[in-house]
């Protein structure tokens, strides 16, 4: 029974984009164990109620602040509920490794935006009616 209240709670699918995979990857394990734990237990719950919004060119995004470490995503429109995860790593201000400034340039480069369409196109069943 507990079973089922644990899968009743987690009401979003969480999904990740190929560069968010990659940075998932090159985690250390004790940072990857506590990302785990927040995306279990917080952002498929209740995903807008523990972001906050982004702005600038990262308008439509929310993140989520654990230990040093930011999760980037969006709670795409729709029936379907999914968190798509498009960036976790260090904050840093300053730093090229800051993972406000990498996420800034893969969407600069458009690379982001078909990185997340890819993720939809094969989460989102396509209706009768769209090409």
């Amino acid at each position: 029974m507990s079973q089922e209240t644990e899968s009743e709670a987690q009401q979003y699918e969480i999904l990740f984009t190929e560069d968010a995979k990659y940075e998932i990857a090159n985690l250390d394990g004790s940072i990857k164990s506590r990302l785990k734990k927040v995306l279990e237990k917080k952002l498929a719950v209740d995903p807008a109620g523990y972001g906050l919004p982004l702005r600038s060119i990262l308008t439509g995004f929310l993140k989520h602040e654990f230990a040093e470490h930011r999760i980037i995503y969006q709670i795409p429109p729709g029936e379907k509920k999914i968190v798509l995860v498009c960036a976790v790593g260090p904050r840093k201000a300053g730093d090229v490794v800051d993972v406000y400034n990498q996420l800034e340039k893969v969407a600069e480069s458009g690379k982001l935006a078909a990185q997340i369409r890819a993720v939809l196109d094969i989460a989102l069943p396509k209706r009768k009616n769209q090409k």
